[in-house]
């Protein structure tokens, strides 16, 4: 019956939106969905409840009031071809963070593919406990959950997963200058535009679970002075200047993400090495590793299954660094 009840309430809000401000009668919405007009009722009051602005009169019918595009819950679903990922999700107008309510979720036995969304995190987080600036109506800040059959040690090829998703689903808006920084940095002509956080519960010889967060600078076009030289957005670099449609791209995210993720469990990890590659900024280039204390110059080299960065330093010795040990810059 949810299920039923999460596609009705895609179909209203993308009937409503191609209807371009007009009203749209309870009558025909009742037609177009095969439901009574009480359940379109009901359906209209809680997608009201997620934050959509949508008029209703007794005599007209419905519409959609807001100019902006629809961002929510029914709106991105709306936009999924997945079988898993993103078919039980919860989005929420504000919130501390959502890899933190994912977790809770995790534990409480959620099932894999389970995605919290927000528009606005309040506690947003990076990479080494590095503070993410997450304002309303700007960006992208979600997490999703797997349960693979995986060691512990071999969770970091996620991260990569997870950025390669990603640049798959920004290729479609045409950016040039995007890569990845290893290992999930994605970036904009030297500027990031997202980031990835991988999070996870684990016994001594298996996952538990991973949640993957994501969050991507969509729609702003200018940063805090702290941040301005370092941080970027799509809009900023999409050759227009329009508002894009957070809604669809967080769909063709998890579109993308499921694949791999698929590819991944069928194949194992090459598959995941392969599509990181296609977007890598990183091997081949002169980086500075900051290690336990130590600075020290190398040469990005290749990326191993499990994620592992290979770099050689000038007297051919060969390091192999982990994402959570070390801080990496370009010479």
């Amino acid at each position: 019956m949810e299920g039923k009840e999460e596609i009705c309430a895609s179909d209203i809000i993308s009937i409503l939106h191609k209807a371009s401000g007009q009203y749209v009668s309870g009558e025909y919405l009742s037609k177009c969905l095969g439901i009574t007009r009480t359940a379109v009722w009901k359906r209209i009051g809680v997608l009201k409840k997620e934050g959509y602005n949508i008029e209703a009169s007794t005599r007209k019918g419905y519409r959609l009031v807001s100019p902006d595009l629809p961002y929510g819950k029914a709106a991105i679903q709306q936009h999924l071809n997945t079988r898993l990922f993103g078919r039980s999700m919860e989005f929420f107008r504000e919130i501390d963070s959502t890899n933190n309510y994912l977790k809770r979720l995790a534990n409480e036995g959620a099932a894999e593919g389970t995605v919290v969304v927000a528009d606005c995190q309040i506690q947003g987080r990076g990479r080494l406990g590095r503070g993410w600036v997450s304002e309303p109506g700007q960006g992208i800040w979600m997490s999703v959950l797997t349960r693979p059959c995986l060691h512990p040690n071999d969770v970091q090829i996620f991260t990569l997963a997870a950025s390669a998703a990603v640049c798959n689903a920004l290729d479609a808006f045409g950016i040039s200058g995007m890569g990845i920084k290893w290992p999930n940095d994605i970036m904009i002509n030297g500027k990031k535009v997202c980031g990835i956080l991988t999070e996870l519960a684990a016994e001594a010889e298996r996952v538990l679970w991973v949640v993957t967060g994501i969050g991507i600078n969509v729609n702003q076009l200018s940063f805090p002075t702290e941040i301005e030289s370092i941080a970027t957005s799509l809009r900023l670099n999409a050759g227009s200047q329009d508002v894009l449609d957070r809604s669809r791209l967080a769909a063709m995210i998890l579109n993308e993400l499921e694949i791999i993720y698929n590819k991944f469990i069928e194949s194992g990890a090459e598959i995941i090495i392969d599509n990181w590659k296609r977007w890598n900024i990183t091997l081949g280039k002169r980086v500075r590793l900051v290690f336990k204390g130590e600075s020290l110059e190398a040469t990005a080299y290749d990326i191993l299954s499990d994620g592992r960065l290979v770099a050689i330093k000038d007297d051919g010795t060969k390091l192999e660094a982990v994402s959570g040990e070390i801080s990496l810059r370009e010479v």
